[in-house]
């Protein structure tokens, strides 16, 4: 079996419908949307399949769905396949799915805590203060003087995410966000898009959030990993339990470093990739980061089949 690197999507792959054919074909994926509904509190599967979307894309809702969606469908993938996946790897919420896939957090506690950062994420700046705008075509090089004269105290615009050479998500206050991108013309950007989120995620509007999120991380057990993760916050691949509360602390409030992340997965050994959840946005992403290597996502039965000779 070739060495295969399995990856989770995160905030902005959910939409309503998400899951119901998985659901529908397989008793064990009900019995995790079962599971989900009575952990939770409240009915989850009704919400995914249903809606409404308004609903859907509140962070405390998005982020448990989505691990549970790309949870069943990685369990889904496993039974099937008997994969053994080299590396296992996240972006932002899923990086909490790669943990639960890789033995750390127990199912049950993997939903409470993606509920609780959704929670504590959207409380963390008042709404219409804080939130991102997509860079596409920005060269690092060039943005990062301008945002470090820009920033000071809560006025923050701070990459975000570093998806790819084409791609970079900044995060901040508006008006902060706002003047990085008018100054930033002329450095080679191709587009400004604002994108629809609730908050200033991953960057330092985060730091309260992340003091109570590392409280309630320190509470719950921490299984043996079976698998190393590579984190968003350093790109490095762990698999001792020990360093995990502080790589999720961080996260909260440090640029998610996904091109690097996938570039240090190929450099560890890594043939192919799988993004196993909701739609396509990271098969997308390392596409362009690394176009010789094969990546196909895992949503439903069919794309499982597709990829059993990929991997053998």
């Amino acid at each position: 079996m070739k060495k295969t690197g399995v990856v989770f999507p995160g905030q902005g792959s959910q939409y309503v419908g998400m899951g119901k054919k998985l659901y529908d074909d397989f008793e064990e994926v009900r019995e995790y949307f079962a599971i989900a509904d009575k952990t939770l509190g409240f009915p989850i599967a009704e919400l995914c399949f249903n809606g409404p979307d308004d609903e859907l894309r509140q962070t405390y809702n998005t982020q448990p769905a989505l691990f549970l969606n790309s949870y069943a469908a990685w369990q889904t993938l496993k039974k099937a396949t008997g994969i053994s996946p080299h590396l296992f790897a996240g972006h932002s919420l899923g990086e909490y799915t790669a943990l639960c896939a890789s033995g750390f957090f127990t199912f049950e506690d993997a939903l409470r805590m993606t509920r609780k950062r959704g929670f504590l994420m959207e409380e963390a700046c008042p709404k219409g203060k804080g939130g991102m705008v997509a860079l596409i075509g920005a060269d690092m090089a060039k943005i990062a003087p301008v945002l470090q004269e820009i920033s000071h105290d809560d006025y923050v615009a701070v990459p975000a995410n570093l998806n790819s050479a084409e791609q970079v998500v900044l995060s901040g206050s508006v008006e902060a966000l706002k003047e990085g991108v008018e100054r930033l013309k002329g450095t080679g950007y191709k587009k400004a898009i604002f994108l629809n989120v609730s908050g200033p995620f991953h960057s330092p509007l985060m730091k309260d959030a992340a003091e109570k999120l590392k409280e309630e991380l320190t509470k719950i057990g921490r299984g043996a990993m079976n698998t190393p993760v590579v984190f968003n916050v350093d790109a490095v691949p762990g698999a001792d339990g020990g360093i995990v509360v502080d790589r999720l602390y961080r996260q909260m409030f440090s640029p998610v470093l996904w091109e690097a992340s996938v570039r240090r997965m190929v450099e560890e050994g890594v043939e192919v990739f799988l993004e196993v959840g909701p739609q396509k946005v990271l098969t997308n992403l390392i596409k362009r980061i690394k176009p010789d290597l094969p990546c196909c996502s895992v949503e439903s039965m069919d794309d499982i089949d597709a990829v059993k000779g990929m991997i053998e």
